[in-house]
């Protein structure tokens, strides 16, 4: 754990965002198969643009794992319903994160490469109506 102290209350609803964030753990666990280290990491970035819109505080969640990484064969539609690097997954659980995300004006971007692979969720701390 790596959390930031001085974030300040979102407002978001907390069960669909745990429930976005854990579907982010899962994946790394499962690609782990037991062997490896997780890491959660919360910071603030100031003057983030999400989409077309800029806001003044953004919080980042970090998900880190030191895994495999992500297939080079399902990188860019990881996010689309039903794509999975397992025979047993349902390929359902990045797609259920972003639209959750997105519901909260946020954005999940990710990096990977064998050994480091990080998910960030942006969620701003503002409301709709405070962008700037």
């Amino acid at each position: 754990r790596d959390y930031d102290p001085s974030i300040p209350l979102m407002l978001i609803d907390p069960e669909q965002m745990i429930q976005a964030i854990l579907n982010l753990v899962l994946n790394s666990v499962e690609a782990m198969n037991g062997k490896g280290e997780i890491c959660f990491q919360t910071r603030t970035t100031r003057q983030c643009t999400i989409g077309t819109a800029r806001y003044k505080l953004v919080v980042d969640i970090k998900v880190i794992d030191n895994g495999p990484g992500i297939p080079p064969e399902i990188a860019d539609k990881l996010f689309f319903p039903m794509i999975t690097g397992r025979a047993e997954g349902t390929g359902l659980g990045l797609s259920i994160a972003q639209t959750i995300v997105n519901h909260h004006q946020g954005l999940i971007e990710y990096t990977s490469e064998p050994g480091n692979t990080v998910f960030t969720v942006m969620v701003p701390l503002e409301l709709d109506n405070e962008k700037h």
